[in-house]
């Protein structure tokens, strides 16, 4: 979760975040959080995490996936940071912790991955999808989230629909066609694996 991000929904008119999804909700937001309170439902108003640190705000995103998918979900989503920020510490405490067989073969695959993976702008990536003929993206963590690691696939057109059809709706490893990716999508930075894979 990002501020920008979170500003952004704001200037949207949205004043509340339910299920990490955006939200209007009319009325008195107090007596609608009170009545979510205790149903296990997570609502936030956006005034309020504009007042979070940075940290607590990656901690937010952190629980989405481990909420979703346990140990494997905080795996995914710290082995994406490690690589993003060149950072391995918190991913090599984890591993040691939860899958201490793995954690050597992990790093070096983490490490090497590092090394590859690029920050671009938007109009850089699209100049790489159109450049090396990219008709499908898959995500590490959910497409939409600002930070997920982004590659890029070369398959026959007849196969496209199919293989990204509902790729939106996957929390990880989406598939989805740039156009979808681009029309829901405008961060300051994207990261892209730029190794190219053909089916």
């Amino acid at each position: 979760m990002r501020r920008e991000q979170i500003e952004a929904w704001v200037a949207q008119g949205y004043n509340v975040l339910e299920h990490m999804k955006p939200k209007v909700v009319q009325g008195d937001i107090w007596e609608y959080l009170n009545r979510c309170d205790g149903q296990g439902t997570e609502v936030y108003t956006l005034s309020e995490l504009q007042q979070w640190s940075d940290q607590e705000l990656a901690q937010m995103e952190l629980k989405k996936y481990a909420d979703q998918y346990g140990q494997m979900g905080e795996k995914l989503f710290l082995r994406n940071e490690a690589i993003r920020n060149k950072d391995f510490e918190k991913y090599e405490a984890f591993l040691l912790l939860f899958f201490p067989d793995s954690v050597e073969k992990e790093l070096e695959e983490a490490r090497f991955l590092a090394d590859r993976v690029k920050r671009v702008s938007k109009e850089e990536m699209e100049q790489w999808v159109v450049s090396n003929h990219v008709n499908v993206l898959m995500s590490d963590l959910h497409c939409l989230d600002y930070g997920s690691i982004m590659s890029g696939m070369v398959m026959p057109s007849e196969d496209v629909v199919t293989y990204t059809d509902d790729g939106l709706s996957d929390t990880i490893d989406c598939h989805v066609t740039p156009m979808e990716f681009f029309a829901h999508t405008n961060h300051d930075y994207y990261w892209i694996d730029p190794v190219i894979r053909k089916s």
